[in-house]
């Protein structure tokens, strides 16, 4: 029965491993081209700019709209974060009200506390018995 199952996962796994190397390689491919298409649409544009402004002053405008998105996208990252360490203590704290409500309620009424458990349990061992 063992190996029957540990042959089942190991070919489950292979296929995966399989499927992550063949999706890997194609998102690099995909990246590098749009990486290069990047490129061309910045040089195309400092060509165009270059007719407009001079070879100077299209670099120089392109460099600036480069650390403005670069700024834009360091501004929502912090955003997105401090959202995110907010929502955790939150959590935390929700967490600790009801732990602390739970302790409350075990020195308060203790027997409720042991027929609650009693039950949880007595539930699952119910529950646990299946016919195949």
């Amino acid at each position: 029965m063992l190996s029957i199952l540990s042959l089942v996962t190991g070919a489950s796994v292979h296929r995966t491993v399989a499927r992550a190397k063949r999706n890997s390689i194609f998102i690099a491919v995909a990246a590098l081209f749009l990486l290069t298409a990047y490129a061309l649409a910045v040089t195309a544009g400092a060509i165009w700019l270059a007719g407009i402004y001079g070879a100077f002053g299209a670099v120089l405008f392109l460099a600036a709209c480069a650390l403005l998105i670069a700024i834009i996208a360091l501004v929502v990252m912090a955003v997105i974060n401090a959202r995110e360490k907010r929502r955790a203590r939150e959590r935390r704290a929700a967490l600790e009200s009801m732990a602390a409500v739970g302790i409350g309620l075990i020195r308060s009424q203790p027997l409720l506390t042991a027929g609650v458990l009693a039950a949880i349990v007595a539930a699952n061992l119910v529950g646990s018995k299946r016919e195949d």
